[in-house]
């Protein structure tokens, strides 16, 4: 009997338990399965977890929130943490200067150095988590979706402050130093995973949804593609993120020549590819690429996509229909799956801690006092020493302290700590410029700080009223100007009704009709004479649906063109500016102005679509504002030397926001030149992260230095310098143009049409490489070791650089080459080396950089392949890409 029960129970047993084997592996195994098993190679254990992971598993590893697959002891994963200048996300953390000041080192020893410290600060926070020392915030500590190595093509791009320059061999030989570091020298295990990001072209952020970079296939590989390459090929970045923008008509998240026969075929990347967030969503709402979502998750699979960023989750949500409706196959599934798992075993997340070289980082890393002195250092060495004219008869910098009694600390962003975008939250109380120079003197010196009032703010916008406009043909009494309505888009022909109106405000949505307005297509021509009450600054602002142009004396003072938003098609997230189909701009321009001096004004604007809407504000100085600006220009003239801290930061220039212009803030420029003329012995520092078209600060302040946006120590660095405690020797990764004129249109993606020092052939502001020091540096004796050489080669270039001056310091060595013969347009000099060396004064040093041939290479469109022509080369040596000191020749032949 006791026999019939016992198989009786055995047979229900396997009738409620033996359904599938991955139930049956539900019950834990006492054996480890073979993924578990550590002496396996990466990809057997990646094909073995693979096997047995169910489709719903699979499509759910494939967005970058994972869920715990408790069957397996798989836990959860979390990707997409920020490292560019300090880890983002999940806690305090050292916060180091941004991406370009980091750059502006030209150290790609320190720039190492950096990024192992972030990423020991990161294994740290993620060691006290898998312990269960602190609670899991959902971040994530392994994966960073950093560096941004999108080349600074032109500087009004919102986002070249995460960037390295404008030079593709710069770019990437910072990137390759910063993903070595986020990723470590195990030979087994990465410490964390880098993702040079947005592949590729990914320039424009008004429009960076929909943008489509039209590229020659010469300057793709030449120039944008450039950085990421040698990413892969000389640092194994184990990830890649795929850019919003389309390059020649295909979104990138859909191009397999890129993500699949460049990407993996050509360089040998074996890592995965991420989606920037959202943007397969984009390319159906944006592209019109595909028009549903299971065409999106096909498109980018197929490419060579692995992972999504984003919650609007394309892949996990329509793999399956995908599937189903034949768009793509389980083989492409499996294989984007397998590169995700791929990497999580070289993190070694499958792995026992004691076999992981870095589970053993202790949390006192964090913001370490280590790591705050690294800080101030990369700070140090990213300064810019841009003038430092004499004021009598010696230079101005270093300011010295035997000398001065009193120093007024003055400026927008004196008391401020711009640390740039994605930045973290520092553990301690970050520098500003105002503190650390409070540190440096302390009672030593009287310091007299003045809180910024800008004198033209946006909350001081108002209606331009009739009380300051006068038709230009109006009787006495009569305010406002003269309006001209047409019943067309075009301005042309008689006007349907004339009059004065006091202001410029058509809003029907935020006001009663108004008969006089043509209905449907119309436009008005608004003409007159405008006479302001305070002499100084003013800003105009022209909030406007459609198309505006604003004149003052004839000049265009600003200009929108109405761009109409797409229509949305169904499915698509709802969108209230789609009502409208356009966006409201609100455009903004500068002038000084005379009191009771009279001006022409005209304002043309043009109905487009949806409501009508435009509006005329200004601001100007109020009497309280410059009855302050008096009193804060008594304290500059009764100063012995004036620090003016100015610059830009995040509301100028960010992710999804463009730079109209180069330019500093207009009341900046005004207020320099009033400190200017109350005391000439000033020294401006500028905070920003791209460059700046100082003409006139360039040619009438003595001494100016960039700072950049350099982190949670910048205070104590730019003290630092101000005061000689530090030789400047950091050198531009760009070029600083003198206006926005002499930049190509912003769409425009060839470079050789004129764009970044390669083949810009006006004179910039500061031409790229370009850095003073407080002392001197003297070049001489060039030598390569190779006259003669073929692809295959790598020459060793020679010179001595001699300290002459006064002081210790660093220097920078560039190495340029120019072609003398070629087929094709080449650049007028092409950055292929550069070595920072530290000299004592009068010590001299013999540097020697090597020039690989092949690397002298351009890309033949007409054979589709890069080639090194033989002939003449010219290797150029010098302090900056403007100033040239030593030359040499060399040939290539042909290899045989």
């Amino acid at each position: 009997m006791r026999i019939k029960i016992f198989l009786t129970t055995v047979i229900l047993l396997s009738v409620v338990f033996v359904k599938s084997p991955a139930e049956i592996t539900a019950q834990s195994p006492a054996q480890p399965m073979p993924f578990q098993d550590h002496t396996l190679s990466v990809e057997k254990r990646t094909a073995d977890l693979l096997s047995r992971l169910t489709l719903d598993e699979k499509v759910m590893l494939l967005a970058h929130r994972n869920e715990d697959i408790p069957r397996l002891g798989v836990k959860r994963y979390i990707y997409g943490n920020e490292g560019l200048h300090g880890v983002m996300h999940g806690g305090k953390f050292t916060v180091f200067p941004q991406a370009i000041a980091l750059s502006s080192t030209w150290n790609t020893d320190l720039m190492l150095e950096v990024a192992t410290a972030i990423s020991d600060e990161a294994r740290a926070k993620h060691n006290q988590v898998i312990k269960g020392e602190i609670p899991d915030p959902g971040t994530g500590f392994l994966s960073f979706w950093s560096p941004d190595i999108n080349i600074t093509r032109d500087p009004r791009w919102g986002r070249t402050p995460e960037t390295y320059g404008e030079d593709p061999y710069m770019e990437g030989s910072m990137c390759v130093a910063f993903v070595q570091g986020l990723q470590g020298s195990d030979p087994k295990y990465i410490k964390t995973v880098a993702t040079p990001k947005h592949y590729v072209a990914n320039n424009e952020e008004y429009n960076r949804f929909e943008c489509n970079a039209i590229i020659s296939e010469r300057a793709l590989r030449e120039y944008y593609l450039a950085p990421f390459e040698m990413c892969v090929r000389e640092a194994d970045a184990q990830s890649i993120m795929a850019a919003y923008n389309a390059v020649n008509g295909i979104p990138c998240n859909a191009d397999r020549r890129l993500l699949t026969d460049v990407l993996r075929g050509e360089w040998g990347f074996d890592g995965y590819v991420v989606t920037d967030c959202n943007a397969l969503f984009e390319m159906i709402r944006a592209h019109r690429y595909v028009s549903t979502g299971k065409e999106a998750a096909a498109a980018a699979l197929n490419a060579g996509i692995d992972l999504e960023c984003g919650s609007d989750q394309i892949l996990k949500n329509h793999v399956h229909a995908a599937l189903k409706s034949g768009l793509m196959t389980e083989e492409t599934l499996n294989q984007a799956v397998a590169r995700i798992l791929k990497v999580r075993f070289r993190l070694g997340l499958f792995d026992p801690p004691e076999m992981i070289p870095y589970s053993t980082i202790p949390p006192d890393v964090i913001a370490s006092e280590k790591h705050r002195q690294l800080a101030r250092r990369a700070a140090q060495e990213s300064i810019v020493l841009l003038k430092n004219d004499k004021v009598n008869d010696k230079p101005l910098l270093p300011l010295d302290l035997k000398d001065i009694k009193s120093i007024a600390v003055v400026g927008p962003k004196a008391s401020v700590c711009e640390f740039g975008d994605y930045s973290g939250e520092p553990a301690y109380e970050p520098i500003t410029p105002l503190a650390g120079i409070r540190n440096k003197v302390g009672n030593q010196v009287k310091v007299n700080y003045v809180e910024w009032m800008p004198m033209l703010d946006s909350a001081d916008f108002t209606v331009l009223t009739g009380e300051y406009l006068l038709p230009s043909e109006g009787k006495k009494g009569i305010y406002g100007l003269k309006a001209e309505y047409f019943n067309n888009n075009k301005l042309a022909g008689e006007p349907v009704a004339t009059r004065i109106d006091p202001a410029i405000n058509i809003d029907p949505l935020s006001a009663a009709p108004d008969t006089t307005i043509p209905y449907g297509k119309f436009s008005v021509r608004w003409t007159g004479k405008l006479v302001p009450d305070f002499s100084g600054g003013y800003r105009f602002a022209v909030t406007t649906k459609g198309r505006a142009r604003l004149y003052l004396d004839g000049k265009l003072l600003a200009e929108s063109e109405g761009k109409i938003i797409p229509t949305p098609k169904t499915g698509e997230a709802f969108n209230l500016d789609w009502m409208n189909r356009l966006r409201t701009e609100k455009l903004t321009a500068n002038a000084t102005l005379e009191a009771g001096k009279t001006y022409n004004i005209e304002l043309d604007y043009i109905y487009v679509d949806g409501d009508a809407l435009v509006r005329l504000e200004w601001a100007h100085p109020t009497p309280e504002k410059m009855k302050a600006r008096k009193r804060e220009l008594e304290t500059i003239s009764n100063s012995d030397a004036v620090i003016a801290v100015l610059g830009i930061g995040r509301e100028q220039e960010r992710e999804a926001i463009d730079r109209p212009d180069l330019d500093l803030p207009f009341d900046q420029e005004d207020y320099i030149r009033q400190v200017i003329a109350a005391n000439p012995k000033t020294v401006v520092v500028l905070i920003n992260g791209s460059p700046l078209s100082i003409n006139w600060i360039s040619g009438n302040v003595p001494a100016i230095i960039d700072a950049w946006y350099p982190g949670e120590q910048g205070g104590n660095a730019i003290a630092d310098v101000l005061f000689g405690d530090y030789n400047p020797a950091g050198r531009l990764p760009f070029t600083f143009y003198k206006s926005v004129d002499d930049l190509l249109p912003f769409d425009d993606y060839e470079v050789s049409r004129g764009r970044t020092y390669m083949y810009f052939e006006k004179e910039p502001l500061y031409p790229f490489g370009y850095g003073l020091s407080y002392t001197t540096y003297e070049y001489t004796n060039i030598g390569v070791d190779k006259k003669t050489a073929t692809e295959s080669d790598t020459i060793t270039v020679s010179m001595d650089v001699k300290n002459t001056g006064g002081r210790d310091g660093d220097e920078v060595v560039q190495l340029y080459v120019r072609v003398l013969e070629s087929s094709v347009k080449q650049p007028l000099k092409r950055l292929k080396g550069y070595r920072r060396i530290h000299l004592k004064r009068g010590e001299a040093q013999t540097v020697s950089i090597p020039l690989a041939v092949k690397d002298l290479r351009f890309w033949d469109e007409r054979n589709n392949r890069f080639v090194v022509e033989p002939g003449e080369f010219e290797i150029l040596v010098g302090a900056s890409a403007g100033d040239i000191r030593l030359r040499e020749k060399i040939e290539v032949k042909k290899q045989l």
